[in-house]
């Protein structure tokens, strides 16, 4: 064999072996149809032996309106138990799921009485489904959760309602529950005169809550943040940032880091988890640039979002904010790359989100990136005949990377991955 020859076997090789590991990264995968109609996979977490998923399922014409809990497998993604609670028909709005300490928590919505929706919140046992409480919480009559986050002992519920009357604004609503039982601990509903409010995320330690959101007059959104001591509910501070919405939320090692959006650029900073004094911030220079979510380890946080047609991802230093890297990937022509999540190990991070073809619809795609330096690792990118699809959640484990997908062919399905990360 001539020496160009051998060279040209060495690369099919090397090829060849490339597209198997990327191949063998997917452990399984799981479509579910709940309803035979629009189902919509909204977020997913881990307890000690099950992923476990949370959606809406709507089928009008069979009279289905849900949102659906189902616990998964970790080693093969095998239904272990399912349950479907019936919510207000004709709205399809965001879900949200939290585990603790051998417990699971929902946050759905249903219809209010006498109109109008209510808040639910559920807490099971994570490893059998058992229901250990329900409570719905009746504000006003537009209550609906935006995020749910869980310790050992308390469970917070954030979103929007209290809008006793037509007309009356909506008000930024918080209420915490012991985890046990759901009794309600402490709940604070932000009512101010002419002045909308929203909470969308939320962060808990073990002593103190972190809830972001915004005030809004006319067209102006301003970010409002408000620390709550745990227990009690006690406001410990509040601050606010014109102009700036919050995506996501995370509170580690006396730090709370916030991204979102800041006018039409992306924003991320960090404060002080005590005090609510800032830190540092970046609020970038790209147009129309949004961060959709962050993750943090050790030393580093990384956000992800998109600007115009381009996944942005970015990595900063805990401490100071310094930009460690920038690990942006600009889409072929016609489509849009959209980053929607992000999950990050000593190792490496992964994002997930859409690559949107105007021609041939989009794509959902999963990457793993070096966390030291930005490489690219490996990619992931499925393609669906005649359909949309989407990656809209993702958690780790110390050996796998779970994903919760969606995708649109002829209904709309929930798509659960399990990805072998062990050599990354």
């Amino acid at each position: 064999m001539n020496r160009f020859r051998l060279v040209v076997c060495v690369l099919l090789c090397l090829m060849c072996f490339s597209i198997e590991a990327r191949a063998q990264k997917l452990a399984w995968e799981t479509v579910i149809d709940p309803s035979g109609g629009i189902d919509l996979i909204r977020a997913i977490t881990l307890t000690r032996r099950a992923a476990v998923v949370i959606g809406n399922a709507s089928n009008p014409a069979e009279g289905i309106d849900d949102f659906v809990v189902q616990s998964l497998g970790r080693a093969h993604g095998e239904t272990r138990w399912t349950d479907s609670v019936p919510e207000a028909p004709n709205i399809l709005t965001g879900v949200q799921i939290a585990s603790a300490q051998g417990r699971l928590f929902a946050s759905g919505y249903s219809s209010g009485s006498p109109k109008g929706t209510d808040i639910v919140v559920r807490g099971y046992d994570a490893t059998t489904g058992h229901l250990l409480w329900n409570s719905v919480w009746d504000t006003g009559l537009d209550d609906l959760p935006q995020a749910i986050a869980a310790s050992a002992s308390v469970v917070v519920v954030v979103g929007y309602g209290a809008n006793s009357t037509p007309g009356h604004a909506l008000n930024f609503v918080v209420r915490a529950y012991d985890a046990r039982n759901g009794t309600v601990l402490w709940e604070d509903h932000v009512d101010r005169p002419d002045l909308e409010s929203e909470a969308w995320t939320v962060a808990i330690t073990r002593n103190r809550v972190f809830v972001a959101g915004n005030t809004v007059l006319a067209d102006r959104r301003d970010l409002l943040v408000r620390a709550y001591d745990a227990s009690t509910g006690t406001l410990a501070w509040e601050i606010t940032r014109a102009s700036t919405t919050p995506a996501s939320v995370k509170a580690v090692g006396g730090r709370l880091f916030v991204a979102g959006l800041s006018s039409t650029h992306s924003y991320i900073g960090a404060f002080d988890a005590k005090h609510g004094s800032l830190l540092w911030e970046d609020e970038g220079t790209e147009s129309s640039g949004n961060f959709r979510e962050l993750a943090v380890e050790g030393q580093r946080v990384v956000a992800v979002g998109f600007t115009q047609s381009t996944v942005l991802l970015r990595a900063y230093d805990v401490d100071s904010g310094i930009l460690q890297w920038d690990a942006r990937q600009a889409a072929p022509d016609h489509v849009q790359g959209l980053g929607m999540t992000v999950a990050l190990n000593g190792r490496a991070v992964y994002i997930g989100g859409q690559l949107g073809d105007i021609f041939l619809g989009s794509n959902l795609f999963v990457r793993g990136y070096d966390a030291e330096t930005g490489t690219l690792l490996w990619e992931d990118v499925s393609r669906y005949t005649r359909g949309n699809a989407n990656t809209v959640d993702m958690v780790l484990s110390r050996n796998r990377l779970f994903v919760a997908a969606q995708v649109l062919n002829a209904t709309e399905d929930f798509v659960i991955r399990a990805y072998d990360i062990r050599l990354d």
